[in-house]
């Protein structure tokens, strides 16, 4: 019974990580509200590193902080989930810890680099090295969020059986 558990709980990680996907395409190349149905007449790029996140925070402090919410602090969010269902993927592979989040670096730095490299070809969104930064933040933070709860999971386990035990 419980490898059936174990099994189901498997493949929905599988279906939501699929749905994540999804959405997230969907958000990055076809998304009305962020102007990804209409493409440019030039190629858009940034490739200065943090000109765009200095650019959002100095609205920020300006008090105009809607910009560096959606931008930089998106940026980081969106990509979160990812680095989280990454590590369990990673576990399933019986990886270390410092093996997951080179895994993780590594697949969420190659995905925003083809996702940024699409969006300058198709001229939909645009090329910018701050989202690469930001985005594989997100999913190394993910992925910590991950390690955390696994930890404490397993914490939580141990403390169980001592208690059981006496």
């Amino acid at each position: 019974m419980d490898n059936i558990k174990k099994s189901n709980k498997k493949h929905l990680h599988t279906v939501i990580f699929i749905v994540y996907m999804a959405f997230l395409i969907y958000f990055l190349f076809f998304s009305d509200m962020f102007g990804r149905t209409r493409a440019y007449e030039y190629y858009r790029y940034s490739i200065v590193p943090f000109t765009e996140i200095k650019r959002y925070w100095n609205l920020f402090t300006q008090g105009d902080w809607m910009p560096f919410v959606i931008n930089v602090c998106g940026n980081v969010v969106l990509f979160m989930p990812f680095g989280y269902m990454f590590g369990m993927f990673a576990d399933r592979r019986q990886t270390g810890a410092i093996m997951g989040l080179f895994d993780t670096f590594v697949a969420a730095f190659l995905m925003i680099l083809v996702v940024e490299t699409c969006q300058l070809l198709t001229k939909v969104g645009v090329f910018d090295v701050d989202d690469i930064i930001l985005n594989v933040s997100g999913a190394l933070l993910g992925y910590a969020a991950y390690r955390i709860v696994r930890y404490i999971k397993q914490g939580k386990g141990k403390n169980d059986g001592k208690k059981k035990g006496k």
